[in-house]
Protein backbone atom coordinates (compact mmCIF):
# COMPACT_ATOMS: atom_id res chain seq x y z
CA UNK A 1 0.00 0.00 0.00
CA UNK A 2 2.63 2.26 0.93
CA UNK A 3 4.15 1.39 -3.14
CA UNK A 4 1.26 2.33 -4.23
CA UNK A 5 0.45 5.74 -2.21
CA UNK A 6 4.17 7.24 -3.05
CA UNK A 7 3.87 6.36 -6.72
CA UNK A 8 0.50 8.69 -6.41
CA UNK A 9 2.45 11.39 -4.54
CA UNK A 10 5.11 11.28 -7.16
CA UNK A 11 2.69 11.56 -9.75
CA UNK A 12 0.33 14.72 -8.05
CA UNK A 13 4.05 16.51 -7.27
CA UNK A 14 4.63 15.85 -10.89
CA UNK A 15 1.21 17.52 -12.11
CA UNK A 16 1.36 20.29 -9.41
CA UNK A 17 4.83 21.09 -10.76
CA UNK A 18 3.76 20.88 -14.73
CA UNK A 19 0.95 23.19 -13.38
CA UNK A 20 2.89 25.43 -11.85
CA UNK A 21 5.20 25.81 -14.66
CA UNK A 22 2.15 26.19 -16.91
CA UNK A 23 1.32 29.18 -14.39
CA UNK A 24 4.21 30.87 -14.85
CA UNK A 25 4.55 31.11 -18.28
CA UNK A 26 1.17 32.25 -18.79
CA UNK A 27 1.52 34.72 -16.24
CA UNK A 28 4.11 36.49 -17.74
CA UNK A 29 2.82 36.37 -21.01
CA UNK A 30 -0.17 37.93 -19.89
CA UNK A 31 2.13 40.75 -18.22
CA UNK A 32 3.78 40.98 -21.61
CA UNK A 33 1.07 41.14 -23.76
CA UNK A 34 -0.62 43.97 -21.32
CA UNK A 35 2.18 46.01 -21.28
CA UNK A 36 2.06 46.47 -25.22
CA UNK A 37 -1.49 46.50 -25.45
CA UNK A 38 -1.43 49.76 -23.41
CA UNK A 39 1.65 51.24 -25.31
CA UNK A 40 -0.58 50.35 -28.27
CA UNK A 41 -4.34 50.22 -29.04
CA UNK A 42 -4.47 50.78 -25.38
CA UNK A 43 -2.97 54.54 -25.88
CA UNK A 44 -5.61 57.28 -24.50
CA UNK A 45 -5.89 59.18 -27.74
CA UNK A 46 -4.46 62.80 -28.09
CA UNK A 47 -6.55 65.05 -25.95
CA UNK A 48 -7.39 63.36 -23.56
CA UNK A 49 -4.77 62.59 -19.63
CA UNK A 50 -4.78 60.99 -16.37
CA UNK A 51 -4.55 64.32 -14.59
CA UNK A 52 -5.81 62.58 -11.75
CA UNK A 53 -3.48 59.39 -11.53
CA UNK A 54 -0.39 59.32 -9.66
CA UNK A 55 2.62 56.75 -9.08
CA UNK A 56 2.94 56.59 -5.60
CA UNK A 57 5.89 53.92 -6.22
CA UNK A 58 6.78 51.72 -9.13
CA UNK A 59 3.90 49.07 -8.48
CA UNK A 60 0.96 51.51 -7.14
CA UNK A 61 -0.90 53.70 -8.75
CA UNK A 62 -3.34 56.25 -7.11
CA UNK A 63 -6.01 56.79 -8.89
CA UNK A 64 -7.36 60.03 -7.84
CA UNK A 65 -10.45 61.96 -8.34
CA UNK A 66 -10.87 66.15 -9.20
CA UNK A 67 -12.24 66.13 -5.24
CA UNK A 68 -9.04 65.00 -3.51
CA UNK A 69 -9.24 68.11 -1.19
CA UNK A 70 -13.09 67.93 -0.35
CA UNK A 71 -12.79 63.90 0.55
CA UNK A 72 -9.54 64.43 2.13
CA UNK A 73 -11.38 66.61 4.56
CA UNK A 74 -13.53 63.55 5.11
CA UNK A 75 -10.97 61.47 5.48
CA UNK A 76 -9.82 63.22 8.78
CA UNK A 77 -12.98 62.58 10.16
CA UNK A 78 -13.09 58.70 9.92
CA UNK A 79 -11.20 55.88 9.52
CA UNK A 80 -11.88 54.35 6.44
CA UNK A 81 -13.51 56.37 3.37
CA UNK A 82 -14.90 53.96 1.07
CA UNK A 83 -15.62 54.98 -3.00
CA UNK A 84 -19.08 54.10 -3.90
CA UNK A 85 -19.25 56.70 -6.85
CA UNK A 86 -18.95 53.68 -9.57
CA UNK A 87 -16.66 55.55 -11.45
CA UNK A 88 -13.41 53.71 -12.35
CA UNK A 89 -11.77 56.28 -14.18
CA UNK A 90 -11.50 59.67 -13.71
CA UNK A 91 -10.12 61.36 -16.92
CA UNK A 92 -9.21 65.19 -18.59
CA UNK A 93 -9.22 66.24 -21.68
CA UNK A 94 -7.64 69.59 -23.00
CA UNK A 95 -9.72 70.68 -25.45
CA UNK A 96 -7.12 70.32 -28.06
CA UNK A 97 -9.34 68.94 -31.10
CA UNK A 98 -12.79 69.09 -31.71
CA UNK A 99 -14.89 67.98 -29.34
CA UNK A 100 -17.38 65.40 -31.30
CA UNK A 101 -14.30 63.53 -33.00
CA UNK A 102 -12.35 63.48 -29.64
CA UNK A 103 -15.71 61.55 -27.94
CA UNK A 104 -15.98 59.24 -30.56
CA UNK A 105 -11.98 58.40 -30.18
CA UNK A 106 -12.32 57.95 -26.66
CA UNK A 107 -15.64 55.57 -27.32
CA UNK A 108 -13.09 53.55 -29.22
CA UNK A 109 -10.69 53.51 -26.68
CA UNK A 110 -12.94 52.17 -23.84
CA UNK A 111 -14.15 49.19 -26.50
CA UNK A 112 -10.79 48.14 -26.76
CA UNK A 113 -10.62 48.04 -23.30
CA UNK A 114 -13.63 46.51 -22.47
CA UNK A 115 -12.40 43.98 -25.04
CA UNK A 116 -9.10 43.46 -23.70
CA UNK A 117 -10.59 43.18 -19.92
CA UNK A 118 -12.68 40.13 -21.16
CA UNK A 119 -9.32 38.74 -22.99
CA UNK A 120 -7.86 38.97 -19.83
CA UNK A 121 -10.46 37.36 -17.70
CA UNK A 122 -10.33 34.19 -19.76
CA UNK A 123 -6.36 34.04 -20.13
CA UNK A 124 -5.82 34.43 -16.48
CA UNK A 125 -7.57 30.73 -15.46
CA UNK A 126 -6.25 27.25 -16.78
CA UNK A 127 -9.19 25.16 -16.74
CA UNK A 128 -11.37 26.91 -13.79
CA UNK A 129 -8.81 27.50 -11.92
CA UNK A 130 -7.57 31.42 -11.38
CA UNK A 131 -4.16 31.36 -11.73
CA UNK A 132 -3.61 35.28 -10.85
CA UNK A 133 -5.92 38.59 -10.29
CA UNK A 134 -7.07 40.06 -14.07
CA UNK A 135 -5.03 42.78 -14.79
CA UNK A 136 -7.72 45.07 -15.95
CA UNK A 137 -6.83 48.83 -14.78
CA UNK A 138 -9.78 50.81 -17.01
CA UNK A 139 -13.08 50.81 -18.30
CA UNK A 140 -14.44 48.23 -15.13
CA UNK A 141 -16.90 50.85 -14.13
CA UNK A 142 -18.52 53.89 -15.35
CA UNK A 143 -15.51 56.43 -17.12
CA UNK A 144 -15.78 60.13 -16.47
CA UNK A 145 -14.16 62.92 -18.41
CA UNK A 146 -13.69 66.43 -16.96
CA UNK A 147 -13.56 68.75 -19.51
CA UNK A 148 -13.16 73.10 -18.70
CA UNK A 149 -15.63 74.42 -21.33
CA UNK A 150 -19.11 72.82 -20.84
CA UNK A 151 -20.28 74.94 -24.12
CA UNK A 152 -17.88 72.78 -26.43
CA UNK A 153 -20.41 69.77 -25.72
CA UNK A 154 -23.19 71.54 -27.71
CA UNK A 155 -21.56 70.89 -30.87
CA UNK A 156 -21.97 66.48 -30.00
CA UNK A 157 -23.99 64.94 -32.28
CA UNK A 158 -27.34 63.23 -30.39
CA UNK A 159 -25.85 60.04 -31.74
CA UNK A 160 -22.95 60.08 -30.14
CA UNK A 161 -24.44 60.85 -26.60
CA UNK A 162 -26.56 57.70 -27.05
CA UNK A 163 -23.22 55.37 -27.90
CA UNK A 164 -21.32 57.07 -24.53
CA UNK A 165 -24.69 56.25 -22.34
CA UNK A 166 -24.81 52.98 -23.78
CA UNK A 167 -20.88 52.33 -22.84
CA UNK A 168 -20.90 54.37 -19.49
CA UNK A 169 -19.03 57.40 -20.03
CA UNK A 170 -20.03 60.47 -19.29
CA UNK A 171 -18.04 63.79 -19.60
CA UNK A 172 -18.74 67.11 -16.53
CA UNK A 173 -17.38 69.98 -15.75
CA UNK A 174 -16.58 70.46 -12.39
CA UNK A 175 -18.69 73.30 -10.52
CA UNK A 176 -16.82 73.18 -6.96
CA UNK A 177 -14.91 71.42 -4.47
CA UNK A 178 -17.54 69.20 -4.03
CA UNK A 179 -19.68 69.38 -7.48
CA UNK A 180 -19.85 68.63 -11.13
CA UNK A 181 -22.38 69.51 -13.88
CA UNK A 182 -22.86 65.77 -16.14
CA UNK A 183 -23.17 66.68 -19.54
CA UNK A 184 -24.44 63.66 -20.98
CA UNK A 185 -26.91 63.72 -17.86
CA UNK A 186 -27.33 67.15 -18.02
CA UNK A 187 -27.74 67.08 -13.77
CA UNK A 188 -25.79 68.66 -11.46
CA UNK A 189 -24.54 66.39 -8.84
CA UNK A 190 -23.25 66.65 -5.61
CA UNK A 191 -20.36 64.46 -2.87
CA UNK A 192 -22.49 63.26 -0.07
CA UNK A 193 -21.84 60.70 1.91
CA UNK A 194 -22.77 58.32 5.03
CA UNK A 195 -21.20 57.33 7.95
CA UNK A 196 -20.89 54.24 9.90
CA UNK A 197 -19.75 52.03 12.73
CA UNK A 198 -18.16 48.65 12.41
CA UNK A 199 -17.18 45.94 14.46
CA UNK A 200 -13.94 47.57 16.02
CA UNK A 201 -15.59 51.45 17.55
CA UNK A 202 -14.14 52.47 14.23
CA UNK A 203 -16.22 54.81 11.77
CA UNK A 204 -16.51 54.39 8.31
CA UNK A 205 -18.14 55.91 5.22
CA UNK A 206 -18.98 55.75 1.65
CA UNK A 207 -19.47 58.33 -0.69
CA UNK A 208 -20.94 59.06 -4.01
CA UNK A 209 -22.37 61.64 -6.96
CA UNK A 210 -25.92 62.38 -6.29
Amino acid sequence: MSFIKNILETKKKKQEKKFEETATSVREEIQKHFKDFLETDGRLPEGFSEKYKEHIDSRHIYRGTPFEEYLSKIRQEVDQLRDESGISDWLFWDGSSEIASAAEAILQWVKRHREENRFLHEKCKIGDTLIMTPVCLYCTKQIMIVIEDGSAFRNVPKETIQKCKSVNLSFCVILSENKLFDLIEQKEKKITYVTYPNYHDETYANWKLE
